[in-house]
């Protein structure tokens, strides 16, 4: 059973609200038991802790498919938990570092939200009450329960929501799922479809502030003739290219999400064109050919992109798919496309339903959420494919 803001009268609504907000985890008075949890942002630029009282956990966290969720992170959620009244962050050196944080202020928001200027790792920001809320995926161990969805008709497709398991966030003893859904807010908008100056269809990503904003093509007839790019086009159907969920850990901290959605595209036919290196963070200074990109080396092989105004996850660049400069394979998050079908972009892509990467490691830190979404993402497969596609 769950509970809806939607339709409620305002008082009933407002104490919804306030479970969602976690005012009823605030410490007890009195002496107490509190626990210290750690987080940073993948480049350990920014750090803190906080102290929850032991007595309020699990606490509250959230999903929020909002059209701008989706846009100012690339992902297809902002995963979040709102901290209890009086718990504010611990951060390391003892002062919030305004000098290693950006700053995004969305259009209507009374406070900005921050991210790690450097690696882009979303760190999330406080309300007019200074109620912080940041992603769970900053935090080294868990601390909450996922129980708040907010704005979902706003994914008419499903997006994230529709690969969730009903049970996947109502365990034994568990509490009722509230749903944040006020109807003047609550929409999807749908985007209108592109096409180049030959007549062929586009697909547009474009992150929250418009800095970044290219297009996809369908998969052309020399990808098609190429040995190793082939292999990024669906199996089933030659208009379409591949997609799958990813659940690491990296992706988790720089994306402000636990899992996100990726869709792979050769770098070669994105448009406008992509710089072949995307390390090369002086030649986006001087080219600027995407705008607001800027780069973070995550780790050896693997390069990734941001908006440096809005903080929103672009592109992972890996060596290990590049065996040479013209046949590199991106990813590209899937939550900046505007497919006008919806936010799963089903015209566009095939997806490797079931088998996200990294579950088995994501099962460690949230195992909930991992076995129910990579379960209801299979069988969402067997049903969408038939269980006879591989991708």
């Amino acid at each position: 059973m769950s509970q809806s803001v939607a339709g409620m009268s305002e008082s009933t609504a407002t104490a919804l609200l306030s479970k969602g907000l976690n005012h009823d985890k605030a410490a007890p008075s009195g002496p107490h038991e509190t626990t210290k949890v750690a987080a940073q942002c993948h480049c350990g630029a920014v750090a803190f802790s906080v102290s929850l009282p032991v007595a309020s956990l699990p606490l509250r966290g959230y999903l929020c498919h909002c059209s701008i969720c989706r846009h100012a992170q690339g992902t297809y959620a902002r995963m979040g938990v709102v901290l209890p009244p009086g718990v504010k962050p611990d951060w390391a050196g003892g002062l919030m570092p305004s000098n290693k944080m950006a700053s995004y202020e969305i259009p209507g928001r009374p406070t900005p939200q921050f991210f790690c200027s450097t690696c882009g790792s979303t760190i999330g920001g406080h309300g007019a009450d200074g109620q912080w809320s940041m992603p769970v995926s900053l935090f080294d161990s868990s601390f909450w329960e996922f129980r708040v969805h907010g704005f979902p008709k706003s994914v008419p497709d499903g997006g994230l929501l529709g690969w969730l398991l009903p049970g996947a966030a109502a365990s034994a003893g568990a509490e009722e799922i509230i749903w944040y859904s006020p109807n003047h807010m609550d929409s999807f908008v749908a985007a209108e479809p592109e096409r180049a100056a030959d007549g062929t269809e586009r697909l547009r990503a474009e992150c929250h502030c418009g800095g970044v904003s290219f297009t996809i093509p369908r998969p052309s007839q020399a990808v098609l003739d190429d040995t190793y790019l082939r292999d990024y086009v669906s199996p089933s159907d030659p208009t379409k290219w591949k997609a799958f969920l990813d659940l690491c850990r990296d992706c988790g901290r720089l994306s402000g999400a636990n899992v996100v959605p990726w869709m792979l595209v050769p770098r070669v036919v994105l448009e406008p064109p992509v710089p072949a290196d995307l390390g090369r963070e002086e030649q986006h200074q001087q080219q600027r050919p995407y705008g607001t990109l800027k780069t973070y080396k995550s780790s050896a092989p693997n390069t990734r992109g941001f908006c440096g105004v809005c903080g929103a996850t672009v592109f992972l660049a890996t060596k290990h798919r590049e065996p040479t400069a013209a046949q590199a394979v991106l990813n590209v998050a899937m939550g900046l496309l505007r497919a006008p079908e919806g936010v799963k972009a089903e015209d566009w892509v095939t997806w490797r339903a079931g088998k996200p990467a990294w579950a088995e490691d994501a099962k460690g830190y949230d195992e909930e959420f991992t076995v129910g979404l990579v379960e209801g993402h299979r069988r969402w497969g067997v049903e969408k494919y038939g269980g006879g596609v591989r991708v």
